[in-house]
């Protein structure tokens, strides 16, 4: 399962799981699958939500023919509006 994900993570030009990250895989079974797709969507989600990691991993998904629900990941911690003085 492992290589499984991990081989997904090369290919999206993305690090490899870390033991803790690959402790918090729920999927079982390794498909192209929401719950394989939900599991690398959250863990690249805590990595980073900054990059095009997350959509480069939908569009792979969708190139193997899985229709997935995507992650939403439309926040940011970059605050804009105030005046410099």
């Amino acid at each position: 399962m492992r290589d499984f994900l991990n081989a997904i993570l090369a290919f999206i030009s993305a690090e490899s799981l870390t033991d803790v990250e690959f402790d918090s895989v729920e999927a079982s079974v390794a498909s192209y699958s929401q719950s394989t797709y939900d599991d690398l969507a959250r863990i690249l989600l805590e990595r980073e939500a900054v990059s095009s990691v997350q959509e480069r991993l939908t569009f792979y998904y969708k190139a193997r023919g899985v229709s997935v629900t995507e992650a939403d990941t439309a926040s940011s911690n970059i605050y804009i509006g105030s005046v410099l003085e």
